[in-house]
C-alpha cells in the first residue's frame, strides 16, 4: 500500500512543504516544474501559499468568473476533508492565474468518479484569496475558514493539484489536454492512462498540533 505523505501544523507558524514538485496524476513520475506551497493555521482559517513556477503561458488563460469551468485551463487545486479516513465527500477549491476561483463540495461515493458536484456561492465561501505575477511564475494566498471546511478536526485528508499548460493556445476557448498540458499532484492519484485528480485515496494527511 502506498504510504500516503503528510504534514504537521503548529498553531500560527508557516511550515513550507518538503516537497517542491509536485507529481504525475498518471504514474507518479515527477514534473519538471516546481511548486512551492506554504501553509499556515490559526483558529479561523487554513492559510496556503503557493508559487507555480515554470509556467510561461499563465497570460492566456481566459476565465474570469468564479465557480466556472476552470479546471479545463491553467488551475491550482486543494481537496479536502475532516478526518484521516479516505473521504467520499470532499471540498475542491480552485484558483487560478486571473485570480478566480471554484468553491464546491464533491460526492465521491467510488471513490473514483464524482457523482454530484454542490457549488458554494462564491460570497458565502468567505475565501480571501490573492495572485500576482512575475515573468513565467504565478503565484497566490488563499485564506480559507474552517467554518467552510466544516467540523473541526485534528487531522484531514488533503492533497494539492496543478495543471500546467506545456504550448501556446491561440484559441481563447482553448481546453487542456494530456497532450498539451501536464496534470500534477503532491500526493499522486496514480491513475493510470488518462489523468485524474479525484481519487481520494491518494490524499495526504494533514495534522494540527
Amino acid at each position: 500500500m502506498k504510504t500516503l505523505p503528510k504534514i504537521t501544523l503548529h498553531a500560527d507558524q508557516w511550515q513550507p512543504l518538503d516537497q517542491t514538485h509536485f507529481r504525475l496524476a498518471t504514474d507518479g513520475s515527477e514534473i519538471a516544474q516546481p511548486t512551492l506551497i506554504s501553509l499556515k493555521y490559526d483558529e479561523r482559517f487554513l492559510y496556503v501559499s503557493f508559487e507555480c513556477l515554470q509556467n510561461p503561458f499563465w497570460k492566456e488563460n481566459t476565465y474570469t468568473a468564479h465557480n466556472t469551468d476552470m479546471w479545463n485551463q491553467e488551475v491550482f487545486e486543494v481537496f479536502i476533508a475532516a478526518g484521516t479516513a479516505t473521504p467520499t465527500r470532499y471540498l475542491e477549491l480552485e484558483i487560478n492565474p486571473n485570480n478566480a476561483v471554484f468553491v464546491g463540495w464533491i460526492e465521491n461515493p467510488t471513490k473514483e468518479t464524482p457523482a454530484h458536484l454542490t457549488f458554494v456561492p462564491y460570497e458565502k465561501a468567505e475565501i480571501k484569496h490573492e495572485i500576482s505575477t512575475e515573468g513565467d511564475t504565478w503565484s497566490g494566498k488563499m485564506q480559507i475558514p474552517w467554518t467552510l471546511i466544516g467540523e473541526r478536526s485534528a487531522a484531514y485528508r488533503i492533497n494539492f493539484y496543478r495543471i500546467i499548460s506545456l504550448v501556446s493556445h491561440p484559441d481563447p476557448h482553448w481546453k487542456c489536454s494530456p497532450s498539451d498540458c501536464v496534470f500534477g499532484c503532491w500526493s499522486p492519484t496514480m491513475s493510470g492512462a488518462s489523468p485524474r485528480f479525484h481519487r481520494p485515496d491518494a490524499f495526504g494527511i494533514l495534522e494540527l498540533k
